[in-house]
């Protein structure tokens, strides 16, 4: 009887992990041994032996698929998760009941084997499944830095911190959420997708998911097997792997500058990438590691077997309460010493909500009173509260002609402004004004424009004032209507651009005709210190329901934005305003792209009041947002209902 060894993927867990088991399944199939691929369900023959990744597996697959006694004799955990994470003390527990088990990371072995699992070294390799380079250098490389590695705080720091010495590169960071992903998505590339990614790309920045350092093992084989130069973390079980020679690694906080580095050496560049190759396809090929494979499977198929953890390694689980008590329990009938006791407790989280709101409407509506009774001393005074004055142009104002207006909404900001103006006149697209609208600061905001517009008088650039403070859904629009440039970006006055990030999201709107803003990774600050990242995410509707997860800084298309009506000055949306227009665009079809580079820096103050009030009671903001934009709570249901369906 011939022997098939079926590999059994999650049909609702992580492609990755599956395109994992389709690359062993080739190498395996290359052995001579039959080969097959599945999801969830096991098919049952008795002459199919199992392999199965534990930790996606048993996490995303219904208990009704899962291997029988008699299946699980002859099943292969194998097993990808590394030691100290709630996902590999998963993969213990479900590898410890299967036949056998395999393990691509040395030390998961032994920390298996410390908890009473045996378990062998499955050594990871070059297979031609994830080749398509194939050692040609045909083609040219046009993504400096690439990152694939999934969302986390880690990450995010470490990626915010790289920003001041990766922007002058091309780059293309990938940072897909955590969640299992079923499907390829713009963040998160599968099959050619992924490996002409990895072709088009001369160096993959590699961050690990956490501070102990297990080599990637996956992600180093299909880079290196593409002709992309690792640049990782230190690891010290990637023999035989040589650091230097094959691969370049340094601490968290130098990868980026040792990318830097890399990058300006292209014969240093070009022979990495011929080594790492050819080690790799010579010392270490995947085929050894199939062909034991191939042995384990053809013993499980003559002899199935379970197997056990050593006595004392398995922890005991609670034990659930008696039936008969909780039925006890039960007919007993409540407690009258308990009467009311949730109601109150539920009705102290509805005081708090509703105090939530109060505290905001009371807030804003101190503003808008204080507004309002300006409005009145001005119109008193005979001048219109509305006007819009011209306080300044620079010399260079008049005789331009811009494709782009920067613009800024300023308030208070005497000592940001500057900087977000130098930051604008250091740009590398020169085809620009900056048109900035002070909203009736007090302090010396006005005089910090008007400095900074002396010494720049190349730079087309205009100071517009209100007489009273307006708000800042007002200021964007009226900025907007002194627009002169098709396009138009929105940069506070405390925020800063890289040089590059115009040109950049400029290039990204030509190229696709059909967006209607584009927008850049952000680095995020406090007190100068890179914190983390924002703006990440690619456009996704759907995900809006839940979350504002782009902020104002975008380039957007100025007929687009007129014909939706501009920004809302609903004082309901205080702070919501770019939240608003982005749920309105996706509402009439609209879309926005996001350009994979860190382009511009947002500071968060550590103590704002402003972005305390925006964030008082936001389940109240995001409740009216999707009465408000139905299609965007129907675009959350879209991505659930296709998810169940998988």
């Amino acid at each position: 009887m011939t022997t098939t060894l079926c590999f059994v993927g999650a049909r609702r867990g992580n492609a990755f992990m599956n395109e994992l088991l389709a690359a062993v399944a080739h190498e395996v199939e290359a052995t001579g041994m039959r080969t097959e691929l599945a999801f969830d369900a096991l098919p049952e023959d008795d002459s199919r032996v199992y392999a199965l990744i534990p930790h996606e597996y048993y996490a995303c697959v219904r208990k009704e698929f899962h291997p029988t006694r008699a299946q699980l004799g002859r099943t292969i955990a194998f097993c990808t998760e590394q030691p100290g994470t709630q996902w590999f003390d998963l993969t213990r527990t479900h590898a410890a009941s299967a036949g056998a088990v395999v393990d691509i990371y040395p030390e998961a072995v032994r920390e298996l084997s410390r908890r009473g699992v045996s378990a062998e070294h499955f050594r990871l390799g070059y297979s031609s499944f994830w080749d398509r380079w194939e050692r040609s250098e045909r083609g040219e490389r046009p993504v400096d830095v690439l990152h694939l590695g999934t969302v986390n705080e880690r990450r995010l720091r470490a990626l915010a911190g790289y920003a001041g010495t990766l922007w002058p590169h091309r780059t293309r960071l990938l940072v897909p959420p955590e969640k299992p992903k079923t499907r390829q998505r713009a963040d998160f590339l599968l099959g050619d997708a992924k490996w002409g990614c990895l072709r088009s790309a001369k160096i993959l920045l590699n961050v690990h998911r956490q501070d102990s350092a297990y080599f990637e093992w996956v992600r180093a084989l299909e880079s290196i097997t593409n002709g992309c130069v690792l640049v990782s973390e230190h690891s010290p079980d990637c023999a035989p792997l040589v650091p230097g020679e094959h691969f370049i690694s340094g601490t968290l906080e130098n990868l980026a500058l040792l990318a830097d580095h890399l990058l300006r050496d292209e014969e240093r560049l070009g022979a990495l990438r011929l080594a790492a190759y050819d080690h790799v396809r010579s010392e270490l090929p995947m085929r050894p590691a199939a062909e034991r494979l191939t042995a384990i499977a053809e013993g499980l198929a003559r002899s199935p077997r379970k197997r056990r953890a050593k006595r004392g390694q398995i922890a005991r689980t609670p034990r659930p309460a008696p039936r008969h008590r909780l039925r006890s329990y039960l007919r007993s009938g409540p407690d009258p010493r308990l009467d009311g006791l949730y109601d109150r407790q539920w009705s102290l989280g509805e005081w708090s909500k509703r105090s939530d709101a109060v505290l905001k409407r009371l807030v804003i509506g101190q503003i808008e009173l204080n507004r309002r009774l300006a409005a009145h001393e001005v119109a008193l005074q005979g001048e219109d509260p509305a006007e819009v004055r011209v306080v300044a142009r620079t010399t260079a104002y008049g005789r331009s002609e811009p494709r782009v207006s920067v613009l800024i909404p300023l308030y208070n900001h005497a000592d940001d402004v500057q900087s977000a103006l130098e930051s604008v006149a250091a740009s590398e697209f020169a085809n620009l004004e900056v048109v900035v609208l002070d909203d009736a600061s007090t302090d010396r905001s006005q005089v910090a424009v008007l400095d900074f517009f002396a010494e720049h008088a190349h730079l087309p650039g205009m100071l517009l004032r209100h007489i009273v403070n307006r708000g800042l859904g007002r200021t964007r629009n009226d900025l907007v209507a002194a627009a002169r440039g098709k396009l138009v970006f929105m940069l506070d006055a405390d925020n800063t651009l890289y040089p590059s990030a115009l040109s950049r999201l400029v290039e990204a709107l030509d190229d696709d005709s059909g967006a209607f803003f584009a927008y850049p990774m952000l680095e995020e600050h406090v007190d100068g210190e890179p914190d983390t990242l924002r703006s990440f995410r690619p456009w996704e509707p759907g995900q809006l329901a839940e979350a504002n997860y782009i902020d104002a800084m975008a380039l957007l298309r100025r007929q687009e934005l007129d014909e939706l009506g501009g920004y809302t000055e609903d004082l309901r949306l205080h702070g919501w305003e770019d939240y608003d227009l982005w749920c309105r665009a996706a509402d009439r079809g609209l879309r926005g792209v996001l350009v994979p580079e860190i382009l511009a820096r947002y500071r968060r103050a550590a103590h704002s009041m402003l972005y305390s009030i925006t964030n008082v009671n936001t389940a109240e903001a995001k409740s009216l947002l999707r009465a408000r934009y139905p299609v965007i709570a129907r675009a959350a249901t879209d991505e659930l209902e296709a998810g169940a369906q998988l």
